[in-house]
């Protein structure tokens, strides 16, 4: 199946949700293009750490983001690339020291401006998929399709957990759970771009389905 008209969907949701991993095959198999809005926020946290060495809050880095250029790419293979000034990052948007410094960042409401525009401007003439906790809120709220994605806190720890161990990494199930409760109260009570269902999104509560479920669920959605 392929989408012949262009058309935009907003997919949001609580950390661990898979809301990145079923968005880029749903992105695959329907021939859409997928972004990341989360590695943008990464790669300016990446971004800013070079140039400052660290990041401070209150501080407007807004003008720094001139010397900034961001592009992603869907893959074939259904992975997505993200570039820094030309150079992939993906991998280095993904230490531990872009996760301590990313709240800052993604809190700045001028920051929050400058990458929602960009996203704006990426989904310009192609059908996309995009995830993130207010693209169909904030970024989008016209979407043609808007999907909340969520599963209980102890599902989405334990999917979590084994993508860790998938990955070589030992990790507590237990501190799995807590930093997913944290990050859940985080995210909610944010002061800009917080977590929240649009009163338009399908709910999606994927707590007892497998991952072909969910994708197959999406497909519907966007179908019907």
């Amino acid at each position: 199946m392929t989408i012949d008209s262009r058309i935009v969907i907003a997919l949001d949701g609580p950390a661990g949700a898979g809301k990145s991993s079923v968005s880029r095959e749903v992105a695959r198999r329907l021939g859409l293009k997928y972004i990341d809005s989360g590695a943008i926020y990464r790669t300016i946290t990446l971004f800013l750490l070079r140039k400052y060495d660290k990041i401070e809050v209150g501080r407007d880095y807004l003008n720094s983001l001139k010397e900034l250029s961001i592009s992603q790419t869907f893959n074939n293979d259904g992975t997505s690339s993200t570039f820094l000034n030309g150079v992939d990052v993906s991998g280095d948007i993904r230490d531990e020291i872009i996760i301590n410094n990313i709240g800052i960042v993604s809190d700045d409401i001028r920051i929050r401006g400058y990458v929602n525009d960009l996203l704006r401007e990426w989904s310009m003439g192609d059908s996309i998929i995009m995830e993130g906790r207010d693209i169909g809120t904030v970024v989008f709220p016209k979407a043609d399709v808007k999907i909340y994605l969520d599963a209980s806190v102890d599902v989405r720890a334990c999917r979590r957990t084994e993508e860790f161990k998938g990955k070589g990494k030992t990790v507590d199930a237990e501190d799995i759970k807590n930093q997913i409760v944290l990050r859940d109260a985080e995210d909610s009570g944010r002061p800009f771009g917080s977590l929240m269902k649009a009163d338009d999104s399908f709910y999606l509560d994927t707590s007892n389905m497998n991952k072909e479920e969910v994708i197959q669920r999406i497909i519907a959605i966007i179908s019907s």
